[in-house]
């Protein structure tokens, strides 16, 4: 097993949003979440915050029962080891929809 690079946990307010999108975007997440913690920053950087804090985003592929997620994510690189929370899941909805029609 490789050791996580950081520390990474689910807002309470993510958990909320994750609610109404069903058990399988729980686990998309989740399983997300532990690849988080194992890989260096992925998805794009948003912006810098104070003290080199950092928002991410990144978009979740659409899987069985689960639409694509975007997902919101703050890094704080200092102390080590590197902290992340998963501040906002929410269905991405980058076009496909033309896909379904």
């Amino acid at each position: 097993m490789t050791e996580p690079t950081a520390v990474v946990e689910i807002t309470h307010t993510a958990r909320k949003r994750l609610g109404p999108l069903g058990p399988a975007a729980g686990a998309v997440v989740g399983a997300w979440r532990a690849e988080l913690e194992r890989k260096q920053q992925p998805g794009r950087r948003v912006r810098v915050l104070d003290q080199g804090a950092e928002d991410w985003a990144t978009r979740v592929e659409a899987r069985a029962d689960c639409p694509a997620l975007s997902v919101m994510y703050v890094r704080l690189p200092h102390p080590a080891p590197p902290t992340c929370a998963i501040v906002s899941v929410v269905p991405d909805d980058t076009g496909d929809e033309d896909d379904k029609a």
